[in-house]
This record gives C-alpha cells, structure tokens and sequence, in this order.
C-alpha cells in the first residue's frame, strides 16, 4: 500500500472542486452562444421580432362599415346626395380618431412615406349565437364559428383608414400599400387568437415600408 502525502490529497481536492464550476461556465457560455446565433440569424424584416411599429392603438368600440350609400333628398335646396347607409360609421370613426388622437401623442406630424398595416376586428356575437338558461355564456353548436357575413371586411377597413387620416396619423390612407394582417373575429375567440379583444374594436398597428422592400 502507498501512502499519498497529505498535502497531495489537498491538492487534488482544490483541484476538483475548482474544476466542476470551470465546466459549468463553459458549458454556460456555450449555451448562451449558440442562443446569440440563433438570434442574430434571425430576419429583422420578420414583424414582431426586432421591428416596431411606427403607430399602435387599440380602439374600443363597434366597428361600421364604409361603402354603402343612399340617396337622400335636401328638403331646402331639392336636391339629392349621396350619404352613408350605416348610421354606426360616424361613431366608429368617432372612435378611432379620439383613440388615435390620444396615442399618437403631442408634437407628432403625419407620417408621409409607404406603410403596411394591420387590422384585427373584433365583433360582438348576437345574442341569438347563445344559448339560454345554464347555457346563456356558451355559444350554440349551430352558430357560425367566424363572422362571415356583413360587415364586410374591406368596408371595415375604409371606414377605418379614413379615420385614421382624419386624426392626422398619416398624410393620406393612399400611403397604406400593404396588409400584414386584415381580419375580423368574434369576441368569443379572445384568448384564442392574438389581438382578438374580450369587446368589440380594433387593434391597428403601422409599419414603415422603405423603399427597397417596396420595390422588391
């Protein structure tokens, strides 16, 4: 039998021990550099991941569609002009520019250059979309799941965009070239859906388009 002098067995023990939380820094970094790759492999372009938008609000409220009209004659003058069939787009545009107003915020100027947007709508199920008794809150299995009918999804939009450039959040809806995301939900799917509010309105969103994306 050999006997290890006392000071080697010290030795080897500060060793060992120093060495175990050598590895697991190593080991950290490793980790946390393969993290830093993914990351910067990552495509700035790609919304929501290092991209902000330019103009963010949520509006609550019932979004009305624009588009419809009707002839209505002037009993002073006899004359006859066309007006908005919906009497809930004045509201709504009421309440998109009042929204806006609010979070864009002092000393903000129109935007003026190319920009993509997103809208998601969300609608209000009938009360006809329910069931009755213990089963008022569910939702019947025969009712429509999306809300494909009127309004009309495009309406919505006008309705909106003009809204917008009312509040002076851009020069001109015209600038808008592009939709990130254009939709219309009903409030039941809140939770289920990104965006989709527990109430009706809408989250409207604007990005910046620079012109070499625009022409690509």
């Amino acid at each position: 039998m050999i006997e290890v002098p006392l000071w080697e067995q010290e030795a080897t023990a500060v060793e060992e021990t120093t060495a175990a939380p050598a590895v697991e820094e190593a080991a950290a970094l490793g980790e946390a550099s393969v993290l830093l790759d993914e990351v910067s492999g990552e495509d700035p372009a790609e919304p929501g991941v290092l991209e902000v938008p330019v103009f963010e609000v949520t509006v609550y409220g019932a979004p009305a569609p624009q588009g419809s009209k009707s002839p209505k004659r002037n009993k002073h003058t006899n004359r006859i002009h066309l007006v908005e069939s919906s009497k809930y787009v004045k509201p709504w545009r009421d309440d998109v520019v009042a929204a806006s107003l609010q979070a864009r915020g002092r000393g903000w100027r129109p935007v003026t250059g190319p920009l993509a947007a997103e809208m998601v709508f969300t609608l209000t199920r009938p009360k006809t979309h329910f069931g009755t008794g213990r089963n008022a809150e569910r939702v019947r299995p025969s009712a429509p799941p999306l809300p494909a009918g009127v309004p009309d999804l495009s309406k919505l939009a006008r309705s909106t965009e003009d809204a917008l450039t009312t509040a002076g959040i851009y020069r001109d809806d015209a600038l808008v070239v592009e939709y990130r995301r254009l939709m219309k939900r009903y409030h039941t799917d809140h939770g289920r859906m990104p965006d989709v509010m527990e109430v009706s309105g809408c989250v409207i969103r604007l990005w910046p388009v620079e012109p070499e994306r625009a022409e690509g």
